[in-house]
């Protein structure tokens, strides 16, 4: 109960340390518990001693996903690609400062796969062999390792040389989660990391995807894979690749090569190990990220909130997913099909997990499951709170120990105080840390809880997605960027140097224009160009990229006499001579495309299994008439500061399903959808692609979720939805949401409740004193925690896109808390088909015998997960069964006890069913629920309709 007053109060997380601990062992506290002591001997380098230097940017890199750098200095990196235009390996050389393309592949890029994973061989310096996972373009479907030919005299890895070296079967219905990350040992072996290939959402609720049931995408079962000793898939694999392009296992993995068990596996019982590294100069200890499941927080019945892991091996194992998290903290054995607990998952004991589920090709019986070593949670990470920042946002990255070299001659190396220390990465959270040990020794150390550090503190990072420790002892760093899909304004790759003072000035160039026909006059800008020493600096502008300078003025102005794809280099030097330099891209003799997307408005709002119709058209001075066949559409779930590809179209008419919500209500989610359309090029110059984004949001909404705050307070709540709420509201205070369209919304409801004298809860575009699109009154409600559903209805001026604000009025002191809101009315979606059994009074609306013959009775029966317990709820008012037949009343009766059976559809309102608020299924030809006799649940009991009258022989679970 928080205290009256409330002004500026905040909850600790006592209450979840407690939640945490239930489930964890003793022995689990001993070990945290044995890392304890130790202080730092030293405080590490602040952040002036570094420098961030860019090497390449912007929306030419595409997707970056992994990088490799050379011998030499030169950096290999991949952009995921497209299935439309394929996947890059890109090539940036230091010598000429610039990048080139050294590879382009055509793939299947559909959700996570793509072009997704890149290394050396350990003898690349003599075989030059490169290792590239990407997902080839062809059926049946398949994931797969190759290995490519480099050739330094053209900086080209040379198609013709791929060498197939494995392949394994995949499946695309539905996403996510395919890791990609390989890395190397000491042997020459060869590790690669693939993830679990399994949807999160379904009826999950962000726990572990276990769903056995037949009827179900088997996307929504990880132990097909994670658990499933015969399957590559949820593993970090090893093999040894031969020179003669095919691969051995070694010895020593977790299993022999059996009938139910693949030998290569290294690693069982993973997520989506999205990074890997073996520290060969420490026996070849394997360390590796791990993005866990989607939880916000712990449900009592079913398991924790979500664990992302850093893990360690010196050794293979089962690290338990998806039976066990972080920890060795236990699931239960969820019954999907009865909605039910079946028992907790036996973590850390001395045998594993049991998989029976029937899509496991493999051992029932799994090995004992190992914890993770470090882990952040959902909510707030109680054992490690230098990891924290509290929400549903967490994406383990790359690990790697720093071994400092002190033979090593270079002015750039890290320093020794981070030698043989553990250095992490979170996409997620933006940073990068430093874990110590006990011992000082990451490979066999208990890591210190209180000792985890930031590494070059206060800089910024925009989703760091890989880096790696290069040849001169710099950390070369590829960060994702801001955006989505084909990659962001703000991507780039970096070298992070050791400089101790004296850094590099850094170069920002942007430009009026970038595309059009010759003269082309273009101003050029230098704003946000520094030294972070205070140094004055100066600038040398090279239009043309020929190695002369064309002026040195900070702001000048070019025009373009000739048709290309020219870039324009800007190089700042401050007075000690130290450089940085920045590209720009101008394309003259062509003009970039415009494409627009119609169909639903930015900012529209959506149901989950909701789908909605996009088009798109673009114009084009030189390609004039254009084809929507060629624009494509693409879409994707957002969820916090990333978003899974969910599928493509063309911008003739795409339709899109939202589907099931895929996590927990801490969890920001929304959808963005891109048009994207390339142009042919003109005579003399380079295509260019234009594209449309927009954002989609759900109507369910946390108010915990805003862009900015004027006033309210977070607070902490157990009894929240999502475990959060804003509290501590006073009069005049308000807070701004995300730009929204009110298309097709006529009211909104919210739940909230007061302690103090209650007040108005105001929804207005544009501004907290614009117009007022809906008003709600909140009494008091009997205290803090005691929540009531408010609501009013929507009046809007236009269907337009408007930022939203809420603003708070009443009395004095704290007024009221907002814990959610949701907007009602169609919005932008129409329902989707949703599948899933119809439960009463603990039993399911069966066919029975599995009959698909007209007139086969409709009955209630024990809940058993086969396909006569499953119906489709569909968008035009049918529910479905086997055959695809329909749930019908016999003979179009209307009268209380007409009988219910499966028919084949007809179109009739004998046929139609709407789904009551409080869970009745009604026919409105009859105007009467679909009813169990006499509330009887004896197996066999056909269904009836009758009166709704609001009985749990009425209320029915549907999917």
């Amino acid at each position: 109960m928080q205290p009256p007053h409330r002004r500026r109060w905040t909850v600790g997380t006592s209450a979840l340390a407690l939640i945490v601990s239930s489930f964890m062992s003793v022995a689990t506290f001993a070990t945290i518990e044995a890392g304890d002591p130790t202080p730092a001997a030293a405080a590490p380098p602040p952040a002036s001693d570094f420098e961030k230097v860019k090497l390449d940017g912007g929306l030419t890199m595409g997707e970056p996903i992994e990088l490799a750098v050379l011998p030499d200095g030169k950096v290999m990196y991949i952009n995921r690609g497209t299935t439309a235009g394929g996947g890059q390996v890109r090539l940036y050389n230091p010598a000429t400062q610039s990048t080139t393309v050294a590879l382009t592949l055509q793939l299947d890029a559909r959700f996570e796969d793509g072009l997704i994973g890149i290394t050396l061989h350990p003898q690349f310096a003599t075989n030059r062999w490169v290792f590239i996972f990407y997902s080839p373009k062809v059926t049946p479907l398949v994931n797969r390792i190759s290995r490519f030919t480099f050739n330094p005299a053209t900086n080209i890895l040379d198609p013709a040389s791929e060498d197939m070296i494995i392949e394994w079967p995949t499946e695309r219905n539905l996403c996510c989660h395919s890791a990609g990350s390989m890395t190397w040992d000491s042997n020459n072996n060869l590790y690669f990391a693939v993830g679990d290939n399994t949807n999160s959402g379904g009826d999950s609720a962000g726990m572990a995807p276990i769903d056995e049931r037949t009827s179900r995408d088997p996307q929504y079962d990880a132990q097909r894979t994670s658990g499933n000793t015969n399957d590559l898939r949820g593993k970090i694999n090893r093999i040894h690749p031969e020179s003669n392009g095919t691969y051995t296992i070694p010895a020593g993995n977790l299993f022999a090569q059996t009938a139910q068990t693949r030998g290569e596996i290294y690693v069982m019982g993973t997520r989506n190990p999205y990074r890997i590294w073996v520290d060969t100069k420490a026996n070849n200890t394997l360390y590796w990220g791990e993005v866990g499941p989607d939880a916000g927080a712990t449900i009592a019945n079913r398991g924790p909130a979500a664990f992302d892991e850093f893990n360690r091996a010196t050794g293979p194992g089962n690290y338990g997913w998806p039976y066990c998290g972080g920890p060795n903290v236990a699931y239960n054995d969820w019954d999907f099909a009865a909605n039910a607990p079946r028992g907790w998952f036996p973590c850390g004991g001395s045998t594993g997990p049991v998989n029976d589920s029937p899509r496991n090709t493999g051992l029932q019986q799994l090995p004992p499951t190992k914890p993770a070593l470090v882990w952040e949670q959902h909510g707030g990470s109680v054992q490690w709170p230098q990891l924290d920042s509290p929400g549903g946002c967490g994406s383990p990255n790359h690990t790697e120990v720093y071994h400092y070299d002190p033979n090593l001659n270079s002015a750039v190396k890290w320093p020794q105080y981070y030698d043989n220390k553990w250095i992490i990465s979170e996409y997620c959270r933006n940073w990068v840390k430093a874990v110590n040990f006990d011992n000082g020794n990451p490979a066999t150390g208990n890591p210190v809880a209180g000792q985890i550090e930031p590494v070059n503190a206060g800089a910024p990072f925009v989703h760091p997605i890989d880096w790696q420790f290069g040849p001169d002892g710099s950390m070369y760093m590829l960060e994702y960027g801001s955006g989505y899909f084909s990659g962001a304004a703000d991507a780039g790759l970096y070298k992070i140097n050791y400089v101790q003072g004296g850094r590099s000035p850094v170069a920002k160039a942007t430009v009026n224009r970038d595309n059009g026909l010759a003269p082309l006059a273009v101003t050029f800008s230098s704003a946000g160009s520094i030294d972070p020493d205070g140094d004055t600096i100066t600038y040398a502008w090279d239009f043309d990229n020929n190695g002369t300078t064309d002026s040195t003025a900070a702001n000048p102005s070019y025009t373009y006499t000739t048709n290309g794809a020219k870039q324009a280099r800007l190089t700042v030097r401050d007075p000690a001579g130290h450089t940085g330099t920045t590209l720009v891209p101008i394309t003259v003799g062509n003009n970039r495309p415009t494409v627009t997307l119609s169909g639903v408005p930015a900012g529209g709002m959506f149901d989950w299994n909701d789908s909605f119709t996009v088009t798109a058209s673009a114009t084009d001075p030189q390609d004039g008439p254009i084809d929507c066949s060629k624009i494509v559409i693409a879409v994707a779930l957002g969820h916090q500061e990333h978003a899974h590809d969910e599928g493509a179209g063309t911008g003739c008419s795409a339709t899109f399903n939202t589907g099931p919500v895929h996590a927990g209500p801490d969890s920001v989610l929304f959808f963005v959808v891109r048009a994207t359309y390339t142009d042919n090029g003109a005579a003399g110059s380079a295509p260019l692609t234009g594209t449309h984004e927009i954002t989609l949001w759900p109507k369910y909404w946390q108010a915990e979720h805003f862009v900015s705050l004027a006033g309210p307070q977070v607070i902490t709540a157990a009894t929240a939805d999502g475990g959060k709420r804003l509290g501590d509201i006073q009069s005049g205070e308000s807070v701004r949401h995300h730009a929204v369209s009110l298309k097709n919304i006529t009211g909104v409801k919210a739940r909230v409740s007061s302690g103090g004298g209650g007040g108005t809860v105001s929804f207005r575009y544009d501004s907290p004193t614009g117009t007022e699109v809906a008003r709600l009154t909140v009494p008091n409600t009997g205290g803090w925690d005691t929540y009531t559903e408010v609501s009013g209805p929507v009046t809007k001026p236009d269907d337009g896109t408007h930022d939203l604000y809420i603003v708070f009025t009443g009395g004095s002191g704290a007024i009221l808390d907002l814990d959610s809101y949701t907007f009602t009315g169609p919005g932008i979606g129409t329902p989707g088909a949703r599948t899933g059994p119809l439960t009463a009074l603990g039993k399911c609306a069966d066919i029975n015998a599995s009959q698909t013959a007209d007139g086969t009775k409709v009955q209630i029966y024990d809940c058993n997960g086969t396909g006569a317990q499953q119906w489709t709820v569909n968008a035009n008012g049918t529910i479905t069964g086997l055959a695809g037949k329909c749930l019908d009343v016999k003979s179009s009766g209307t009268v209380n006890g007409t009988l219910v059976q499966l028919y084949t559809c007809n179109g009739t309102g004998a046929q139609q069913w709407v789904i009551g608020a409080n869970n009745a299924i009604r026919n409105p030809q009859a105007n009467k629920c679909l009813d169990i006799p006499g509330s009887n649940t004896t197996n066999g009991i056909q269904l009836q309709i009758y009166d709704c009258n609001g009985t749990g022989a009425q209320t029915w679970t549907h999917p």
